[in-house]
């Protein structure tokens, strides 16, 4: 057991394949990993305080990931937070930009883009 299996990463996307597959790639680098399928079951459940990195698509029903992150932050919580989105519009990134999260990971994702930048979220590289 690797040091990097305690580090919870939190994945939120209300599209069940992406959540199921990205699940399965942060498992796969060796971290713990939670799904939910919106922000307000995240918010709900009882591992917001353990959470080490967050995953969030940017565009849901209900909630979106920057509201989510923006909640997060009012609520005193700083999780380092990765957004994933389909849809990179500039605006969108701009948006990105404006907040306090690490990046933009367009899917389909990635899986050396994602761990690379989980990693840095949890101070590994």
């Amino acid at each position: 057991m690797s040091l990097s299996s305690t580090e919870l990463v939190v994945i939120v996307d209300d599209d069940p394949f992406v959540l199921a597959a990205a699940s399965s790639l942060v498992r796969s680098f060796g971290w713990e990993a939670r799904e939910f399928a919106s922000a307000a079951e995240f918010l709900a459940s009882d591992v917001l305080s353990q959470t080490d990195c967050l995953i969030c698509d940017i565009q849901m029903t209900g909630m979106g990931g920057i509201e989510l992150l923006d909640k997060l932050e009012a609520d005193g919580m700083c999780i380092p937070t990765l957004f994933i989105t389909a849809l990179a519009s500039a605006r969108t990134r701009a948006r990105v930009g404006a907040s306090s999260a690490l990046c933009v990971i367009e899917k389909p994702i990635d899986a050396s883009e994602l761990e690379s930048w989980i990693r840095r979220a949890l101070g590994h590289g």
